[in-house]
């Protein structure tokens, strides 16, 4: 068991890692088509690649005197405990402007670590994004609403079952923007434990991207995702599947 360890621990603590961030990539504000109602919760998620069982994911909706936040964190599980002790860590700030929402700051680390490795701020007054990552600050004009890896079940919720007039948006990915086209694909029905639930899909392709994320929202309450898959061509998938939920007032 040392010797596997060993030769393999670089290598699964990369995808550990990887996969945390990639399912980040699950969220937005923005432009919307319904009227949004928030509530908090608090989600648990079991996490697999390969069909097997790599971490536990949590995801929460929360609220305070400074407005909406949305946090998610991920521990690994099982033999994946021996590859890292990272806990891949993203908070997402968001407030109400007029019909929509704007993301206001976003930060991400380690759970257990003291400060954050980026920091993102956008001031829309003065249509400017302010970047810390990894110790360097750089400056992007913005244009359009941006969505990022936690804010993007903002806009499926307020989609509901329609098309974005452009359905190619703006993302936010390691201190930079780039286009990504966000489509309803329609609905399906989701098993979550003993229990089926109808869910509306959602597709999420980056620009000049081989992989895919779809996501699946519960019909009845869609800020709650069942479940995320990020499907890439020639590799197995990886899915975040709904444990349970607790939910707020």
């Amino acid at each position: 068991m040392a010797g596997f360890i060993t030769s393999n621990a670089r290598s699964m603590r990369r995808s550990f890692i990887s996969l945390s961030l990639a399912f980040l990539a699950v969220f937005a504000g923005g432009a919307a088509a319904n009227e949004v109602v928030l509530r908090p919760f608090h989600a648990s998620y079991d996490v697999y690649m390969g069909g097997m069982r790599l971490a536990v994911s949590e995801l929460s909706l929360e609220n305070n005197d400074a407005g909406w936040y949305w946090t998610f964190v991920t521990r690994a599980r099982g033999i994946y405990k021996l590859f890292t002790d990272k806990q891949p860590f993203s908070e997402t700030h968001f407030r109400r402007f007029g019909d929509g929402f704007l993301v206001t700051e976003m930060r991400l680390g380690d759970h257990g670590g003291e400060q954050p490795y980026e920091i993102a701020h956008f001031d829309w007054i003065k249509s400017l994004l302010e970047v810390t990552r990894k110790k360097k600050r750089s400056e992007v004009r913005l244009g359009n609403e941006v969505y990022d890896y936690l804010s993007i079940h903002l806009l499926a919720a307020s989609m509901g079952e329609t098309q974005l007039p452009r359905p190619v948006i703006d993302f936010y990915r390691k201190g930079k923007l780039i286009k990504v086209r966000f489509v309803y694909s329609g609905r399906q029905t989701v098993n979550i434990g003993e229990e089926s639930i109808e869910a509306n899909v959602y597709e999420q392709v980056a620009a000049h991207s081989k992989s895919k994320i779809k996501y699946y929202y519960d019909v009845k309450n869609p800020l709650l995702p069942l479940r995320i898959e990020k499907l890439e061509a020639g590799e197995s998938p990886s899915i975040m599947t709904l444990n349970k939920v607790e939910w707020g007032s």
